[in-house]
Order: structure tokens, then C-alpha cells, then sequence
């Protein structure tokens, strides 16, 4: 992790006072690694301040020991909202029978929550978030990404609960019979199917596609590029986002980045 435009003269008296506190006022004890991690939180909470929009004019203007307290403070709100979010959605949360889903939310997220570390630790994530979503984390630690993590499942969630849940397991279940055990996202899945069936104008209530469906499926993509048919799907999902989802713009922007692999799955059927 970088040092930013701040010198090690500023930062160091942070790290220090914090490395006092960690160690309850004995930091010569402070292992290197120790000193490290810590110096990495400071980094994360300035960070998070500069990258706050409200602050992007500010930047360079204030010590950096202002600058990490305000970011250590938007971590502890943005940790208070991660906990607020996830009480709410998971009131009415359905897993739809993926285990990894289960235990990812029902399990993993509650660790996270009880063990996040804000003070000498923010930059760690501690989970490994076995359930992919759809849009990439990697360049997010910490509170920022287990926070985005839990709002895509947000959204995936209000995607599903617009269907009925027979519909839903039915797709999956035609998609692999053992699907429960799959480490894949069944949003996606269903998401699909559901632009399978918009392509062919077929009714969304129905699960599945016939062998004389797949052949007009064939028919529609046969000459068409992979940049193509991902514009057709484009299309389809916002159709679908006009129809039954009030054009969120949020969920729209999310599904958005199943599109290539839904071009995949679409080249594959053609």
C-alpha cells in the first residue's frame, strides 16, 4: 500500500501513537509486521478519506493526522451501515438452496461484523466471500468491499424476490440437477434464462427452453459477433429492467456486468 502524497514524517507519529495504544503503551514490543500492519491502517482510513467525495477538494489541504481521524470515522459509519443493510435484507433473505450462498451471508458476514477490527485493522477483509457476484472486487479491502459485497447480494436478492421460488429452483434445477453444491452465481443463472426467453419473446413465467426453441435461438444468433449479441442482451435486460423493475438504475448497472457471460452462455446455445 502506497504512502500517497503524505511524508513518512507525518505518518510515522500516527503509526506510533497507534502501535502505544495496541500494545497498551508499550510500542517498543511492536514486531515489524505488527508495525506494518498498522501503518497500513493508517493508509486505509486516509484513503478512505480522500476518496470520499465530499473531500476530493481537500485533498493535499489538511495534516495527515486529520485526514486519518475523518477517515477512521467514515470507516466506523460505513461499518454502521454495512450492519444497518444487512439487518434489513436478511429479514427476507432466501439462499434458494446454494449452499455457498447460505453460509457466505448466514454465516460469514455475521464473523465479519462481530470480528472487523476498524481501529488497528481496516485494510483486513477476513472472509474470503466464497459466493461470486458479479461485479469485481479485488481492488476493495476491508469494510469497503464486504459493504459493496453485501449490496450487490442486496440487489440480487430484490432481483429474485420479484419471481416465484418454484420458478426460481426449477431453473436452477434444469441448469445442474446438484446445483445446491455449485460455487456460482444462481442471479446469473436465472438472469439467462430470462433474456433467453425475452430473445425469443417467450412468457418469463416459463422455465426452460424446447429443442424447437434452441433452434430459433440458433436461427436468431447465427450470424450475429459476440459484440452483437451482447448488445441484444443489453437490450433485453433493459426491457426487463423497464418492465418489472421501475428502471432501477443500481440493479440495471449490477446485472450489467453478467452481460459478457451471458453472450458466452448464448454462443454456446448457438
Amino acid at each position: 500500500m502506497e504512502n500517497m502524497h503524505y511524508p513518512m514524517e507525518e505518518l510515522m507519529p500516527i503509526v506510533s501513537k497507534l502501535a502505544w495504544k495496541y500494545t497498551g503503551c508499550d510500542h517498543t514490543s511492536v514486531t515489524y509486521e505488527k508495525a506494518q500492519m498498522l501503518m497500513e491502517a493508517v493508509l486505509y482510513c486516509i484513503r478512505e478519506y480522500e476518496q470520499s467525495e465530499e473531500n476530493a477538494l481537500l485533498v493535499n489541504k489538511i495534516p495527515a493526522k486529520e485526514a486519518y481521524e475523518l477517515g477512521r470515522q467514515l470507516v466506523m459509519d460505513k461499518l454502521r451501515r454495512l450492519q444497518q443493510l444487512y439487518n434489513e435484507m436478511i429479514t427476507d433473505f432466501k439462499a434458494y438452496g446454494s449452499v455457498c450462498l447460505r453460509d457466505t451471508i448466514c454465516k460469514g458476514i455475521p464473523v465479519f461484523l462481530e470480528k472487523y477490527d476498524y481501529r488497528y485493522a481496516p485494510q483486513e477483509t477476513l472472509l474470503t466471500l466464497d459466493y461470486p457476484v458479479l461485479s469485481d472486487l479485488s481492488a476493495l479491502m476491508g469494510v469497503n468491499r464486504v459493504f459493496a459485497y453485501v449490496q450487490y447480494i442486496d440487489l440480487e436478492q430484490k432481483f429474485l424476490q420479484k419471481m416465484e421460488e418454484g420458478y426460481i429452483l426449477e431453473v436452477l434445477r434444469r441448469y445442474h440437477r446438484d446445483y445446491e453444491y455449485l460455487m456460482e452465481n444462481i442471479c446469473e443463472i436465472i438472469l439467462q434464462n430470462m433474456i433467453g426467453h425475452l430473445m425469443l419473446d417467450k412468457p418469463l413465467q416459463e422455465t426452460g427452453l424446447s429443442e424447437e426453441e434452441i433452434e430459433s435461438l440458433k436461427g436468431i444468433l447465427a450470424d450475429m459477433t459476440t459484440e452483437q449479441i451482447k448488445a441484444y442482451a443489453l437490450k433485453a435486460l433493459e426491457q426487463l429492467m423497464a418492465q418489472y423493475y421501475d428502471n432501477d438504475k443500481d440493479m440495471f448497472s449490477y446485472l450489467q456486468c453478467g452481460i459478457d457471460n451471458a453472450a458466452a452462455y448464448f454462443l454456446r446455445k448457438g
